[in-house]
Order: C-alpha cells, then sequence, then structure tokens
C-alpha cells in the first residue's frame, strides 16, 4: 500500500495504529535522506568482545558497577552473530544458560553482580526477547536447528508468562511479577524489539507475536507526550485503553525510550511518523549538547548529554525522517561504556539492514 495508508509490515498500516488508538490525522509522507554510519564491522567486534565480554562468557556493564543482566547477554549474542563469531556467541549463550536460567518457568533471571551471583531472579522480557532473537539468527547463520529449538522454548515462556490482554489490546509485560497494577499494566514502549517479535510471529503458532506488534503501534500513537510529543521510559495502560505517566518511575523520555526508534528503523519501517519526534528533539538541538532525558510532559531537559550511542540513534532516526539536518555523531572516547557502544553498534546494524549508506 502507499500513501497515508501504506503498509508498514505484516501487521497494521500507520493509518490502522492511528485509528485504533484515536488519532488518526493527515501526515505527508517524505522520503529517508542519506546519513553517513559507521558499519558495523570485525574491528568492532574485536574491541567490543575486549571491553566488554569476560572469559567465560559474560557481558559487563561498565556504567553499572560491573554488574550483567539478560539484556546485555542478548545485545552481545546479536553482536557475535553479526560478526560470525560462533565461539563468542557459544561463550555467551553457554553463560547465559548456566548462570541466568535458573527459573522454573523457562524465562532468563535479568541480573547478576560480581559478588554473590543472582540478585534478582525476575526476568526483564527486554532480555528475554533479545537473547531468543539472538538465537535465532544464531540458527539461520550457521545452521544450528539446537539454537532454534532453545529459541523457541524462550518464546513459548514469554508467551505464557509476559503477554497480557488489556483494553483489546496484547501487551507485553516487562517482566513476570510486578507491573500489574489495580489501576492498569505498567509497559515499556522500548521492550518492543519489533524485528525479534516479527520472527517470533514467523515461528509455528506465532500468531499471538503478530498482535504484541501491532498493539506496541497502537501504544506508540497513543503513548505521545510533551511538546516533542516523546514516548516515556515506563506508561501507565489501563483497563479502558488510556495511556499515562506510570508512577513510581520517573516521568521522563530517556535512556530506555531512546530505543524505540533503533527497534522500528532494524524493523525496515520507513514511515516518517513514528520518527519525527526523535528527529524534532535532535534539531531542537543542532549542533550544542542534545539531553540524555526529557522530563514529561513538562519538557525540562536534563543537564546530562546524550552519549555517543544515543546521538548514533538520533542520526538514524532523523535520516528515516528526512526533511531536517543530520545528526552529527562524534567519535566514541577510549572508554566509551557498554550501554553507549552498544547502541552505537545496533545502530550501524540498524542502518544497514534499511539500505542506508554507512
Amino acid at each position: 500500500m502507499t500513501g497515508d495508508g501504506r503498509r508498514i509490515g505484516p501487521g497494521m498500516t500507520r493509518r490502522q495504529a492511528m485509528a485504533a488508538a484515536g488519532l488518526l490525522a493527515a501526515l505527508p509522507l517524505a522520503a529517508p535522506a542519506p546519513a553517513r554510519a559507521r558499519p558495523f564491522g570485525p574491528a568492532d567486534w574485536h574491541d567490543y568482545a575486549r571491553r566488554f565480554l569476560t572469559a567465560d562468557g559474560r557481558i559487563v556493564d561498565t556504567g553499572n558497577k560491573g554488574v550483567s543482566h539478560s539484556e546485555g547477554q542478548g545485545y552481545g549474542m546479536l553482536l557475535a552473530v553479526a560478526a560470525d563469531d560462533r565461539a563468542a556467541f557459544d561463550r555467551l549463550w553457554e553463560w547465559t544458560r548456566r548462570t541466568l536460567m535458573v527459573r522454573d518457568d523457562g524465562l532468563v533471571a535479568w541480573r547478576w553482580q560480581p559478588e554473590g551471583g543472582v540478585s534478582d531472579r525476575n526476568n526483564a522480557s527486554d532480555g528475554d526477547i533479545l537473547i531468543a532473537w539472538a538465537l535465532l539468527r544464531a540458527a539461520d547463520r550457521w545452521k544450528a536447528d539446537a539454537y532454534r529449538t532453545a529459541a523457541a522454548a524462550i518464546v513459548k515462556a514469554l508467551a505464557a508468562g509476559v503477554v497480557a490482554e488489556q483494553a483489546g489490546m496484547t501487551v507485553l509485560l516487562p517482566g513476570r511479577d510486578g507491573f500489574r497494577k489495580p489501576n492498569g499494566l505498567i509497559l515499556n514502549p522500548s521492550y518492543w524489539v519489533f524485528p525479534a517479535l516479527r520472527a517470533f510471529a514467523a515461528l509455528p503458532d506465532g500468531g499471538v507475536w503478530n498482535r504484541v506488534l501491532d498493539s506496541g503501534l497502537v501504544l506508540l500513537a497513543k503513548a505521545r507526550f510533551g511538546g516533542y510529543q516523546l514516548p516515556p521510559d515506563w506508561l501507565l495502560l489501563d483497563a479502558k485503553g488510556g495511556v499515562a505517566l506510570a508512577d513510581g518511575f520517573r516521568k521522563q523520555y530517556g535512556y530506555d525510550a531512546v530505543r524505540v526508534p533503533l527497534y522500528l528503523a532494524w524493523d525496515g519501517f520507513r514511515d516518517p511518523y513514528y520518527f519525527r519526534p526523535f528527529a524534532a528533539l535532535a534539531a531542537k538541538y543542532g549542533s550544542g549538547a542534545l539531553p540524555a532525558t526529557v522530563s514529561l510532559p513538562g519538557g525540562t531537559t536534563a543537564q546530562v548529554p546524550a552519549s555517543v550511542g544515543m546521538m548514533a540513534v538520533y542520526r538514524l532516526a532523523a535520516a528515516v525522517a528526512g526533511g531536517g539536518p543530520a545528526v552529527t555523531v562524534p567519535p566514541p572516547a577510549a572508554d566509551e561504556d557498554y550501554y553507549s557502544t552498544t547502541l552505537l553498534h545496533l545502530s550501524a546494524l540498524a542502518a544497514q539492514s534499511l539500505g542506508i549508506d554507512p
């Protein structure tokens, strides 16, 4: 389909998502602008593994007291597949399987500390999603059915443990425990890893994931706060389908929600509607220091500047949104932390998947 109702995937069109959210509007489309993004290559992976991957197979979060978590393991596994490093992938997967898969429901404990081991057995759903997707990509790359079997087991556990129905939508709880509240469900929009969910939908009996994908688009159409119309890191979905900033969490757009345009782009979305809020924020600051967080709905910005990895996401968003200035991404520092470096490399992979010239 073309025009305002163009199809944006095997699920909803943008028009359908906006109609479901009660936000239907006529918005012109613009062609993606070219962007310069450094491609992810073997040298990048070698440096990443040297700095963040231990000999026994865990990714170290250097910006968070050296902990490891399911998200980091999933990101590391994805990058190892992209670099065609099966030995490193196997170390990552073995450490994850042996150390974090200690629950009895097939999900992954999310946090491990150097002193004491697993310190929180609850899962973080994006971590499970990233790990399962990495296993599926590994199965395709290296023609190894064992990876696919392991991925399918995690996907099945996710469907049983964190997929919930609310107000006619099929949504992802951020973890199995603690996110059902008397006034609604606490959700995290950045946990919709769209290309992973689409891969899950292609599995046998994967229909539920198409519904999760469609509901994610509805949420992104509804959850636009403040002058920039940004998604929050955390939101509340009530029984009638209304969304609000979640109590008990920082009411902001920031380190979590910056991943929303990254995952949309990686899934092949090109409709500027989804990328304009992020491009507008970047354009506002021009060559100045783009803030790491924006309070919602007020718009107060943090004194801390966006990291190099966050800037790479903004460059990608601006390229897809079109019509605005390109975002300049400074070179990473020698001690750039785990999360920033990861976002930098994932943005390059997403750009490559869209055919944006590196």
